[in-house]
């Protein structure tokens, strides 16, 4: 098995794919399902879907995924799925332990084998991964011992990443702590601000015209390193704004017309401006740091930050549609394409 990339990286053990985890979606991820998909034993993509909470959703939850995943191979000129390899990772709940975990789960991994099986889709392994160590549960249902991740010594699958030039993975906290909401006094003086548009209706008597004009404005003060704000009136203003799917449509071609660093920059200040009881208002600016991440192949960024989109606003067309097209690793010039397609004159 091997990952596209300009090295090749072989995965020759469960060992290897354990370890090799956050480097096939780019950061060490939390509470999720991971579905590496292979044609051919090469690597093709990998998709993260987040674990449900209840048990009694487990059945819907693997045919759902499963489903979605072999279809998503049925598009013209896509390689055929002929194979996956199944992650199910969580943390241990206080007082428990990593084969606590592994116990609890080995039954949906059972069901996702099935599931999977019914789209013609061999699970290679159905690996669970907690508090440092892995199972393999493809054929147990009561598994036994954990066998321990490397920690402070780097094993066989960690060296051939860094060798093919891949970078460590950061953990999935260090990566969203980037555009986390705002806290303390800083918080507090943006909230005024939303509150005093959300109550005299500031955007609702605009046009979209004065919003674009607003966020060029932005977007070129973002291209001097040292703005790292904008006024509390017009960044409430602009959060607004971009509520309208028009505005955040246009908004996806700001790295075309201002530099990438500054559009990035700014969607991630809009991001954590979206503070408690207004987060929701954080769903377009994420989409759009999103895309800037993606542009600057940042992988790992552009999907965490479309997972939170997915969760503050489950109805968002726009980032789930991405969130489909990055599983699926669309290249930043169809993604580019995309969004200038969106940008009305």
């Amino acid at each position: 098995m091997s990952r596209p990339e300009s090295a090749v990286v072989r995965l020759q053990t469960p060992a290897d794919l354990a370890e090799a985890l956050p480097y096939l979606i780019g950061y060490r991820p939390r509470k999720s399902l991971v579905v590496a998909a292979f044609h051919d034993r090469e690597f093709a993509c990998a998709a993260r879907l987040e674990l449900p909470v209840m048990e009694s959703d487990w059945f819907d939850f693997a045919a759902d995924s499963s489903r979605a995943i072999a279809s998503e191979f049925d598009t013209p000129g896509l390689p055929t799925l002929d194979s996956v390899v199944l992650y199910l990772v969580d943390d241990p709940a206080p007082g428990q332990n990593g084969h606590t975990v592994a116990t609890h789960l080995a039954p949906l991994a059972g069901l996702l084998h099935s599931a999977f099986s019914h789209h013609r889709v061999t699970v290679q392994l159905s690996l669970c991964i907690s508090a440092n160590e892995w199972w393999d549960l493809s054929h147990d249902t009561d598994p036994g011992p954990g066998i321990a991740l490397p920690d402070t010594t780097p094993g066989p699958a960690t060296v051939a990443f860094t060798v093919a030039g891949q970078l460590p993975a950061p953990s999935e906290e260090t990566l969203t702590a980037a555009f986390a909401p705002l806290t303390g006094r800083a918080a507090d003086t943006m909230r005024t601000a939303l509150d005093t548009v959300a109550s005299t209706n500031t955007f609702g008597a605009a046009r979209p015209r004065t919003a674009h004009a607003l966020l060029e404005h932005a977007a070129t003060a973002f291209t001097d390193q040292a703005t790292t704000a904008l006024p509390p009136a017009d960044t409430a203003t602009l959060l607004y704004a971009l509520s309208d799917r028009l505005v955040r449509d246009w908004s996806m071609s700001l790295p075309d017309t201002h530099t990438n660093p500054a559009a990035r920059r700014l969607f991630t200040y809009l991001a954590t401006a979206a503070v408690d009881s207004y987060e929701v208002l954080a769903c377009a600016p994420l989409t759009l740091l999103a895309a800037s991440a993606w542009y600057d192949d940042d992988e790992a960024l552009a999907r965490l930050a479309l997972r939170r989109a997915c969760l503050l606003d489950p109805t968002a067309h726009l980032p789930a549609m991405l969130q489909a097209a990055f599983n699926m690793r669309i290249s930043k010039e169809q993604l580019k394409d995309m969004a200038r397609a969106g940008r009305p004159a």
